[in-house]
């Protein structure tokens, strides 16, 4: 009953306002300009503005008056203001690379946007003879994509030398092939280009038949050195078989040549001729930290020379086949574990598909940690 009294007292209210009130009252654009700020309030502003800003203060007192700027009109034509194409910011290095670089992703055209443009398209129901896409993280991974000069060329030798006696025979040949340079006055300019691989046993065999004279520390050559430097700086791209020789060949060479020739002082143009020699026929390379300490090829042939890994105990014993008459007796190179014997006897196949099929883990603990049971007791689970 109370609801139904005061609807009637904001009826009777309503029908009180006069009539003439409504025509009187200004509409919302008009009320929009007038400034409802009283003269008290204007006044306060005003002495609040003179106190933050020092003289006039920009702008008008009251901005609720303040008229909106028209917005400027542009003399462009409309063609301006339409879309344009995206333009291409790949970088010209990658734009004009020769290598075929994945494409930007695309969407396809709806099935009804074909038959639109194309009455006499029809939908493939089989996927034979359709183009396979390979993911994008195999794209590198795909013939075609890689041309033969991306492809990855190593400059030292991939049959590394570990032998002393046929380190000392190629050291020896570096240094002769460096010396003929410097002889011949061309070592400026080859000493930072790649020289010929010399792979031949000619090549060698003629650049050791140079003998080496030391005297307080300078070496000179004894024969014709035009012939290595004309096979080091050939440009022919032949592939020739290397030749290596044998511990028991480099043992009966180095028999033959006086040792004063490992005397021979280096500089440091000399010295890294030498080291990247040694590097492009032996695959030995020398850090610069130890090479700057070497101050003749003596020195160069203990740090390129290194001591063989033992032979562990399973390989030396595979090597002098101790237990090849014992059908009982096998050799393992490293632990046997609980996996190894069922995979022995035949049985993990069996154990890891039950242990699948109760979704427990195949190896190791799982997401459950060692102290489960603990933490169980203790309530933390």
């Amino acid at each position: 009953m109370a609801r139904i009294t005061r609807m009637r007292r904001l009826q009777s209210l309503q029908l009180a306002v006069p009539p003439q009130c409504a025509a009187n009252r200004p509409s919302f654009a008009a009320a929009r300009a007038i400034s409802t700020t009283s003269p008290s309030q204007s006044k306060n502003t005003e002495w609040i503005r003179g106190k933050l800003w020092k003289g006039e203060a920009p702008g008008p007192a009251d901005p609720y008056t303040q008229r909106l700027e028209p917005e400027t009109q542009s003399n462009l034509p409309e063609e301006a203001f339409e879309s344009r194409p995206r333009e291409d910011k790949t970088p010209a290095a990658v734009r004009d690379s020769r290598l075929r670089l994945p494409s930007r992703r695309t969407e396809a055209a709806t099935e009804k946007a074909l038959q639109a443009s194309d009455p006499t398209y029809v939908p493939a129901t089989e996927a034979d003879g359709l183009e396979e896409i390979g993911p994008l993280s195999t794209w590198w991974e795909q013939p075609g994509h890689w041309g033969e000069e991306s492809a990855f060329k190593g400059f030292g030798s991939t049959d590394k030398v570990v032998e002393k006696e046929v380190l000392e025979v190629y050291l020896r040949r570096a240094v002769i092939e460096a010396l003929a340079l410097q002889q011949t006055g061309v070592f400026s300019e080859w000493a930072t280009k790649k020289w010929s691989e010399g792979g031949s046993q000619s090549e060698l065999e003629q650049a050791l038949a140079l003998q080496v004279e030391v005297q307080d520390g300078k070496a000179t050559l004894k024969g014709d050195a035009s012939l290595v430097v004309e096979s080091l700086t050939s440009d022919s791209q032949e592939a020739e078989s290397t030749a290596r020789i044998s511990v028991e060949e480099a043992k009966e060479i180095i028999k033959s040549w006086d040792p004063s020739w490992k005397n021979i002082t280096l500089d440091d143009s000399l010295r890294f001729a030498i080291r990247k020699r040694l590097y492009q026929l032996t695959g030995v390379l020398i850090p610069d930290a130890k090479l700057a300490a070497a101050n003749n090829a003596k020195h160069i042939l203990t740090l390129a020379a290194r001591d063989p890994k033992p032979l562990k105990l399973a390989q030396l014993l595979e090597k002098r086949s101790a237990f090849n008459d014992l059908a009982n007796v096998a050799v393992h190179d490293r632990k046997i574990g609980p996996i190894d014997k069922e995979v022995a006897v035949g049985r993990w196949k069996v154990i890891e598909e039950e242990l699948k099929k109760r979704d427990l883990p195949v190896t190791g603990y799982g997401n459950a940690g060692r102290n489960k049971e603990r933490d169980w007791l203790t309530g933390k689970i």
